[in-house]
């Protein structure tokens, strides 16, 4: 009983996807839901006096792309932000391409593209003109 019980646990373990896709490899909110973290390239922003722009943090995802974090940003010349609440939806499409909103705690909303490589790693470009800015998301 115990060798049957082994082996049913291991056949469906190597039978899952290594990432939450779809059996059929398309992309999909759902496989994003956990905890992540992301860090942007300096961006360039025209929103804050001050000069370019650049932010980490973390933030977590639940099935339905519903997220919540904080991170900490810093504005050139203009001062340090640290511990920014945000929350905001993520949107993935079965080409694995999507858009990734949210609001900060300040009210500010923006919309990103995102692409996503694997069930642990995405790319985001921010689709606002007056802060152009891309960033890496990684699962934790």
């Amino acid at each position: 009983m115990k060798t049957l019980t082994i082996a049913l646990v291991a056949a469906m373990l190597l039978s899952t996807n290594s990432w939450a896709g779809d059996a059929s490899g398309e992309c999909s909110t759902q496989m994003l839901a956990g905890r992540w973290m992301f860090a942007t390239e300096v961006g360039k922003q025209t929103f804050f006096p001050g000069g370019d722009i650049t932010a980490i943090g973390t933030f977590r995802v639940d099935r339905a792309g519903n997220l919540k974090g904080k991170f900490d940003a810093t504005v050139a010349n203009l001062r340090f932000l640290p511990g920014v609440g945000f929350f905001g939806t993520v949107t993935v499409n079965p080409d694995c391409t999507g858009t990734l909103t949210f609001t900060t705690e300040a009210g500010t909303t923006r919309t990103d593209s995102i692409v996503v490589l694997s069930g642990a790693y995405a790319r985001g470009m921010s689709q606002d003109v007056a802060f152009l800015w891309t960033y890496d998301m990684r699962r934790l």
